[in-house]
């Protein structure tokens, strides 16, 4: 009984809500994956740094990807990160990852509860993924139009929250933000905005509510 609870609560705060704010990356779609591959495809030449490499970028999902390029070098190489450097690992990167994002598998039930919401509520995708970058991913896979605001990096999560409820003149019980970190927790937390973990590492996370996917809402809205 007391998770029944917990689920119809999670449609109540649905139901309430004036804004909804998603990540991107392992919120609605699968595509994680995809970028720890094009990690390891830039850091190639390193294999025998590849295991701290990766660990320190699977550790740090909110840095943003050209602050990982730096540390990465600057840390754990002990190479100078030069411009040609950079450029390098930008484009290794983007040939390794975003066609392939743009044609990931979308969590169940993400863009049929986007639809649902387009005409109800404010929506605003923020990520840290580049900002450009994200435009190119969310127009390829015809999404442009269920968000209202787009934000990519750099971007302070928390910050760009708080704004918005200032902009809005909401209070932090009218935005639900859609996350699978807990980065995207202390966001929310910060802001003090609501705050849904989606996916399968979400009882991980530090957080009150939330679903293994948006199928799963919409089943709890349709039995709440």
């Amino acid at each position: 009984m007391k998770h029944a609870v917990a689920r119809c609560e999670i449609a109540a705060i649905v139901r309430r809500a004036k804004a909804f704010i998603f990540d991107f990356d392992g919120t609605l779609v699968d595509s994680n994956p995809i970028k720890w591959r094009a990690f390891e495809t830039c850091f190639a030449d390193f294999p025998e740094k590849l295991g701290e490499i990766m660990a320190y970028c699977r550790s740090n999902n909110h840095v943003p990807r050209d602050r990982k390029f730096r540390y990465v070098y600057e840390i754990i190489l002990r190479l100078p990160y030069t411009a040609e450097a950079e450029a390098r690992l930008q484009e290794r990167f983007a040939t390794a990852a975003t066609q392939q994002i743009i044609e990931a598998k979308e969590f169940p039930g993400a863009e049929q509860f986007l639809k649902k919401v387009r005409s109800t509520h404010m929506r605003a995708l923020l990520s840290s993924t580049p900002h450009e970058t994200l435009l190119r991913i969310v127009r390829g896979r015809g999404w442009r139009d269920y968000f209202e605001l787009i934000q990519g990096a750099p971007v302070e999560k928390s910050m760009w929250l708080r704004r918005l409820l200032e902009e809005r003149q909401m209070e932090g019980e009218d935005v639900v933000f859609f996350g699978d970190t807990q980065e995207d927790a202390n966001a929310a937390q910060t802001a003090q905005c609501l705050f849904v973990a989606v996916g399968k590492n979400r009882v991980s996370l530090d957080a009150i509510y939330s679903i293994e996917d948006f199928a799963e809402l919409v089943g709890i809205e349709s039995s709440c």
